[in-house]
């Protein structure tokens, strides 16, 4: 676990991870939650959030690219819940 990321991004990758159209690899969890806290900075500053932009953390975060679409439907389905 990565001290910089705060628990609770872990806690929504965990969360991924049980929902996830692909399995998830232990070896992600850090990635994971760093995309997420990046991600979840982005919209709580109300940034606006492009393609290139998901892109763009994705490569930052370390995460496969093919995870971002799979992210975003995840991350619509639990704000919708």
């Amino acid at each position: 676990m990565n001290n910089d990321i705060p628990l609770k991004y872990y806690d929504i990758a965990d969360e991924y991870a049980t929902e996830a159209a692909d399995p998830v690899a232990e070896s992600e969890r850090d990635a994971l939650a760093h995309y997420f806290q990046l991600l979840l900075t982005r919209l709580s500053n109300n940034e606006e959030i492009s393609e290139e932009a998901q892109q763009e953390m994705a490569t930052e975060a370390a995460i496969r690219a093919g995870r971002v679409d799979d992210i975003a439907n995840f991350l619509n389905q639990w704000g919708n819940e």
